[in-house]
C-alpha cells in the first residue's frame, strides 16, 4: 500500500512539472536582435562578467520577444521578464509580464511569441545585469533562462528631476508664479548652455533661463539648480486649472525634454475686463395723475476697468409716452451718472402701465429695467410736475447718491487691500 501511494505521488509530481523537452524557450530577441541564452547551470559554472553581454543604454525601452515551443498541452502559462539589483527597485520595478495563455503541442510542436517591454530607469548604474526570463503556470516549477546585459550611460542624457512652484499650485490672477527647476544629468557628457523654459500656453506667458553647465558625476547622475523664473499671471485670467509646460533643450539645443504640471488660478475681481454695470433705480413704481409727468431716476456706475459707452432706450405702450434725459452715457472706470426717465400718460389712459429701459454696450444688451406707472384720473389742474413728484425725485436722487458713495468706498478699500497684499507678498 505504501509503495502504491508513493507511486501515485511521484506520478502527480511529474505531471505537475514541465517535463524536459516538453516546454522550452527557443529564441529571445531584444530590439529585433537575437541574444544568447544562459541556463541556471551556465550561471553557476561561469563568471557572468566573462560573458558577452548585450549592450543597452540606461533610460532605454527594451522590446523583448520570447519564442516558446511546447510538445505537450500546457495551460495557464505566463512569461515574465525582470531585472534585479537596482537600488530603487522598490520604487521603480523593472519587470513585465504577459497575460495567461495556453500552448497545445499535443499533436505537433506548437510555438508562440511572448512580447514584453522593459523601461530602464535613468539612474540604473553602469554595470552588468541579468535579464531573467521566467515561464511558469500555477503548479509547475519555473522554467528560467538568463540574458547578460551590459548597461551603459547615454552619451547625452538630461531630465527634469523636479519643479517647485511658489506660492504653490494655486495663484491669484494678477500675481506672479515662481518656478524653481532641478535638472538631472544622467548621461556620459557634461551638458553646456542648457535652455530651460517655463510657459503657460493658454495665457501666453513664459520665462527662460540658460544654465552654463550641467555636469555629470563621474558618469553617474548629478543635479543642477536653474535660476528662479517668474511668470506674470494676467490680471484678467478666469478661475480654472492651467497647464505649466517646462522644457529643457540640450546637446546644442538639438535634444528636448518636456514635463507638464497643473496650476490652479483664482480670478481677481478687481481686474476682470468684463462689462460691470451697477444700477440703482429710484422707486420702480409710481402713481401718476392724468395730465402730469412722473420722473424715474436711474444711476449707472461703471465698475469695470475700462471706459464704457452705454446706449439707453425706452420702450412703452401707447398709453404713456416716455423720454430720456440722455440716450448715450460714457463712463470712465468707477464713475457714475444719473439718468432721468420722464413718463407722461396720454389723454384717457388709466390703470397700470409699463415702461422698459434697455441698456446696451455696443451690440450687447446688459440690463433691462421695468418701470411701472399707475395712472389715476386727474383731481384738478396741475403743472407738468406735481409737488408730490418733486418730493419723489428728491428722494430718488438721495437714494442714488447713497448707493454711489457706498460703491466708491467699497472699490477704494478693495484696491487698497489688494495693493497692500501685493507689496507684502512679493516686494
Amino acid at each position: 500500500m505504501a509503495l502504491f501511494v508513493l507511486s501515485l505521488l511521484s506520478v502527480s509530481l511529474v505531471s505537475a512539472a514541465f517535463a524536459p523537452g516538453e516546454l522550452d524557450i527557443v529564441e529571445v530577441e531584444i530590439d529585433d536582435v537575437s541574444v544568447d541564452l544562459l541556463t541556471q547551470a551556465d550561471i553557476e559554472n561561469s563568471n557572468v562578467d566573462s560573458e558577452a553581454g548585450f549592450v543597452v543604454e540606461e533610460g532605454a525601452e527594451l522590446n523583448i520577444r520570447v519564442l516558446l515551443e511546447s510538445t505537450t498541452n500546457v495551460e495557464d502559462i505566463q512569461v515574465e521578464a525582470e531585472i534585479r539589483g537596482y537600488e530603487y527597485d522598490d520604487y521603480e520595478d523593472i519587470s513585465d509580464r504577459t497575460h495567461i495563455y495556453d500552448l497545445d503541442g499535443t499533436n505537433t510542436a506548437a510555438r508562440k511569441n511572448a512580447r514584453l517591454t522593459l523601461n530602464l530607469p535613468n539612474r540604473l548604474e553602469d554595470d552588468r545585469y541579468l535579464l531573467r526570463l521566467t515561464v511558469e503556470d500555477k503548479d509547475s516549477p519555473s522554467l528560467v533562462r538568463y540574458v547578460v546585459l551590459q548597461v551603459e550611460p547615454q552619451r547625452h542624457g538630461l531630465d527634469i528631476a523636479d519643479v517647485a512652484f511658489s506660492p504653490g499650485n494655486t495663484v491669484q490672477a494678477g500675481r506672479s508664479l515662481l518656478a524653481s527647476v532641478l535638472l538631472e544629468n544622467y548621461g556620459d557628457k557634461d551638458e553646456k548652455d542648457v535652455k530651460v523654459t517655463v510657459a503657460m500656453p493658454e495665457l501666453g506667458v513664459s520665462a527662460t533661463e540658460y544654465v552654463d553647465k550641467v555636469e555629470t558625476d563621474n558618469h553617474n547622475v548629478d543635479y543642477e539648480d536653474v535660476p528662479e523664473m517668474f511668470l506674470a499671471i494676467p490680471a484678467t485670467t478666469a478661475t480654472g486649472d492651467y497647464q505649466v509646460v517646462v522644457t529643457a533643450q540640450y546637446d546644442d539645443l538639438r535634444e528636448t525634454v518636456t514635463k507638464t504640471y497643473n496650476v490652479h488660478v483664482t480670478e481677481n475681481l478687481m481686474f476682470q475686463e468684463s462689462d460691470k454695470l451697477v444700477l440703482a433705480v429710484g422707486p420702480e413704481s409710481q402713481t401718476i395723475m392724468a395730465g402730469t409727468t412722473a420722473s424715474y431716476g436711474v444711476a449707472l456706475t461703471n465698475a469695470g476697468r475700462q471706459s464704457k459707452a452705454y446706449i439707453l432706450e425706452v420702450v412703452s405702450n401707447g398709453a404713456v409716452q416716455a423720454t430720456l434725459s440722455e440716450n448715450l452715457v460714457v463712463l470712465e472706470p468707477g464713475k457714475n451718472k444719473v439718468v432721468r426717465v420722464d413718463v407722461t400718460p396720454v389723454e384717457g389712459a388709466v390703470g397700470e402701465q409699463m415702461v422698459s429701459l434697455v441698456i446696451r454696450s455696443g451690440s450687447d444688451e446688459l440690463e433691462t429695467v421695468a418701470l411701472r406707472a399707475n395712472v389715476v384720473p386727474s383731481a384738478g389742474k396741475a403743472g407738468n410736475v406735481s409737488l408730490r413728484n418733486g418730493f419723489e425725485i428728491a428722494a430718488i436722487v438721495l437714494v442714488v447718491l447713497i448707493v454711489i458713495i457706498g460703491l466708491i468706498i467699497g472699490f477704494s478699500r478693495l484696491r487698497k487691500d489688494d495693493a497692500e497684499e501685493e507689496e507684502q507678498t512679493y516686494y
